[in-house]
């Protein structure tokens, strides 16, 4: 059994991990060097180079080149920008040392990984329903399964939202058995019962910020979000987040978490690239319009899955 003093140590690493994973996912095509994620978590570079690896289960090396990939893999899969292009922008100093990291991570190439892409949209007009495009290796979490069905998608301008969020991890645990969906956000609404903060539960946020078919289902990131009317100061596990203004393209749907990966994977692969928009690096989120049961049971009523937008050259 922990004592009081090993839980409060434990408490103490969280929070400082915490607080260097969100300036890692602000700052990730930026040089992210040791010393400076050691001062960020209040650590000397040693001391903070094993607490992160006890805490998160990788080093901070590690950590950063796995996000810097699986960001270049999700480019790679909605734009046809050119592969050196991406490895600078996602912060690899060279092609070399991007596709040295890429095959060692899923087994194949950069090239190789265009070319199943390139397979995919010749087949993808022709098809409906649901299809497995499964031409990568048994090993690769590569695997692509898309929603041929041309839901019709929008292009909107959606508002700034100061956000209270609660990060949970691993897709097991997001789609654990028995467990409602919404109980994601039952640790938020507590934290904001016990201190009078003013919220409405007609509207939750979620930001989703890996591709399921792309990062392992363990390193999977998933922020439950209320909003809130204004900054504010946070406590661990909670934390401030200010999502600001932005272009988004938007697809309305009823379904969980597998339909909201569907979602993205449709507007990513068959919408974006053959439209005139290009693709932030802000993350995708969801917002969910809830209502209340005859049971005062709450239930999700429709939910919105955005995927943030940059204007491409040449478009207004």
């Amino acid at each position: 059994m922990f004592s009081p003093t090993r839980r409060e140590s434990t408490r103490r690493h969280d929070e400082a991990v915490a607080r260097v994973l969100l300036h890692i996912e602000e700052n990730l095509e930026e040089p992210l060097i040791l010393d400076d994620l050691a001062t960020i978590a209040g650590f000397s570079p040693h001391h903070f180079h094993r607490v992160f690896h006890q805490v998160i289960g990788e080093a901070p090396k590690e950590y950063v080149r796995r996000l810097r990939l699986e960001r270049a893999v999700y480019r790679m899969k909605v734009s046809l920008d050119n592969v050196l292009e991406i490895a600078l922008d996602a912060g690899f100093a060279t092609n070399e040392t991007f596709t040295r990291a890429f095959i060692r991570q899923f087994g194949l190439g950069p090239a190789e990984f265009r070319a199943v892409l390139r397979g995919y949209r010749a087949v993808a007009d022709e098809l409906l329903g649901s299809r497995t495009f499964d031409e990568f290796t048994d090993e690769t979490p590569l695997t692509l399964r898309f929603d041929m069905h041309k839901t019709p998608v929008t292009v909107e301008h959606t508002p700034g939202r100061h956000l209270l969020v609660v990060r949970h991890h691993g897709y097991e645990h997001l789609l654990a058995p028995g467990q409602p969906f919404l109980s994601l956000w039952d640790d938020l609404f507590a934290y904001a019962a016990a201190r009078g903060i003013d919220y409405s539960l007609d509207t939750l946020v979620a930001i989703t910020h890996d591709d399921p078919y792309v990062t392992e289902d363990s390193h999977i990131r998933f922020d439950a979000c209320i909003e809130v009317a204004a900054p504010m100061h946070a406590s661990y596990p909670v934390a401030y987040r200010w999502m600001p203004p932005r272009l988004s393209v938007a697809r309305r749907h009823g379904g969980g978490l597998e339909e909201v990966a569907k979602t993205f994977a449709h507007i990513g692969v068959d919408w974006l690239t053959s439209s005139p928009y290009a693709l932030a690096t802000a993350s995708p989120f969801v917002v969910y319009r809830c209502g209340r049961a005859r049971d005062d049971d709450l239930h999700i009523e429709h939910a919105n899955a955005y995927v943030p937008l940059a204007k491409t050259e040449g478009h207004p």
